[in-house]
């Protein structure tokens, strides 16, 4: 528990922490506000049109990822593994520690985004005399799942920053298989692209996308994602230097 506290001042008293947070915020707002108000009228009566206005707030799962990388990649790259490695030799301990930190500071993340993707999207459809077509299974679910997968994402990018272990390499790893490499899997081979990371989560919020799992299998297939990845950033950790 000592190291676990530990590493939620690591992430909460840092600079870049408050600067994602600002950027998540700032990015969700933006796209909520360009969907809600320029999209067409008739393009959000639908469902699957309104749960996917009202779930922008799935960006805090990039921004609790990155945060996840930083909370390891800093460490490396300004040399306080050493006294972190030093203070607690176990580095299972440590790992889990920045593991389960970056699972609580990512539902951080999804609490805010969700909030901030919701409010803005229903005050959007409310202002165009849009109705709300979502039940509360619907809603419940959308809120729900945009926590839980920011959280994961969270453990998503800590199990990354410690395979990668450079900043700057880790970041572009995370966001190029994120916005690049899973997309074009998924444009043609749909079948094994749904089983990525990106496409769990739109999986876990219901999305309105073709060839995705449901929400329960997109939920587990999410947890595997973070949990081999945690796993392996572990192990790794464990057994290499530190330069």
């Amino acid at each position: 528990m000592g190291q676990f506290r530990a590493e939620l001042l690591k992430i909460r008293s840092t600079r870049t922490t408050a600067g994602l947070v600002l950027g998540m915020i700032g990015i969700i707002v933006l796209f909520s506000l360009l969907t809600g108000l320029l999209t067409k009228a008739p393009k959000l009566v639908a469902t699957g049109d309104q749960r996917n206005l009202l779930g922008v707030g799935d960006f805090a799962g990039v921004f609790s990822a990155l945060a996840g990388i930083m909370a390891v990649t800093s460490e490396y790259r300004y040399g306080t593994i050493r006294p972190t490695f030093l203070f607690t030799p176990g580095r299972i301990r440590v790992l889990g520690a920045k593991v389960a930190a970056g699972v609580l500071a990512g539902a951080v993340f999804g609490i805010v985004g969700a909030g901030l993707g919701f409010g803005i999207g229903y005050a959007c459809l409310a202002g165009r005399s849009i109705d709300f077509a979502l039940d509360g299974r619907q809603t419940a679910l959308l809120l729900i799942s945009t926590i839980a997968g920011a959280a994961l994402w969270g453990a998503i990018g800590v199990g990354v920053g410690a395979i990668v272990r450079s900043q700057v390499g880790a970041i572009i790893a995370l966001l190029a298989w994120g916005f690049v490499a899973e997309n074009l899997i998924f444009g043609f081979l749909p079948g094994l692209g749904r089983f990525g990371p990106v496409h769990a989560q739109d999986a876990l919020a219901e999305f309105a996308t073709k060839h995705l799992l449901g929400p329960a299998p997109g939920g587990l297939v999410l947890v595997a994602w973070a949990a081999a990845l945690s796993v392996l950033g572990t192990v790794l950790a464990v057994r290499r230097d530190v330069d």
